[in-house]
C-alpha cells in the first residue's frame, strides 16, 4: 500500500493566506487606535472650549442683567431722554464702551474666553418711550453677541533651503 503524501504547496499558501489576514487585522487595529485616541483628544479640546464659552456667556448675562438694572434705575430718575442716556453712560462705563451714533445709542463690552478669543457683546439702548412705541419687553435690543479672535494670525511662509 502506497501511503498519500501531503503536497508541500497547499501547505505553504494556507500559511501565506493566514499571515496575510493576521497582518491586516493588526494594521486595521493600529489604524483604529490611532483614529479613536485623536477623536478623544479633540472630544476634549472642544468640551474645553464649549465650557469656557459657556462660563463667559453666563458672565455676559450677569453683566446684561446688571445693565437692564442701570436702565431702569436712569428711567426711574429722570424724564429726559438725552439724560437717560447720560445716565447710563456714566453707569456702565466700568464694563461698556457707549457711543451715541446714527441716533442710536449702543453699548459694547468684550469678555475674554482664552488668549486668542472674546466674546463681543453689542446692545442697543432704548428711551422707554421707544420701548412702549416697539412693545418690547426690555430697554434693550442685543445687536451682536459673537466670538471673535483677539490675537493676529502671522504666517511663517520662510523656508530654509540652506543650512
Amino acid at each position: 500500500m502506497k501511503k498519500k503524501s501531503l503536497p508541500v504547496t497547499n501547505l505553504g499558501t494556507i500559511s501565506l493566506i493566514m499571515i496575510f489576514i493576521v497582518l491586516c487585522m493588526v494594521t486595521f487595529a493600529a489604524l483604529s487606535l490611532s483614529s479613536a485616541s485623536r477623536d478623544m483628544r479633540a472630544g476634549q479640546n472642544m468640551q474645553a472650549h464649549i465650557e469656557e464659552y459657556y462660563n463667559v456667556s453666563n458672565e455676559a448675562e450677569t453683566l446684561l442683567a446688571q445693565a437692564d438694572r442701570i436702565f431702569a434705575d436712569a428711567y426711574a430718575a429722570t424724564a429726559d431722554d438725552n439724560e437717560f442716556y447720560r445716565i447710563v453712560s456714566e453707569q456702565t462705563s466700568p464694563f461698556a464702551k457707549a457711543e451715541n451714533a446714527d441716533g442710536q445709542f449702543t453699548l459694547t463690552y468684550q469678555l475674554d474666553i482664552n488668549d486668542t478669543q472674546a466674546l463681543l457683546v453689542k446692545l442697543a439702548v432704548r428711551y422707554p418711550q421707544q420701548v412702549k412705541m416697539e412693545d418690547a419687553d426690555s430697554f434693550y435690543k442685543i445687536l451682536s453677541w459673537q466670538v471673535v479672535h483677539t490675537d493676529t494670525w502671522e504666517g511663517d511662509n520662510t523656508i530654509k533651503l540652506i543650512q
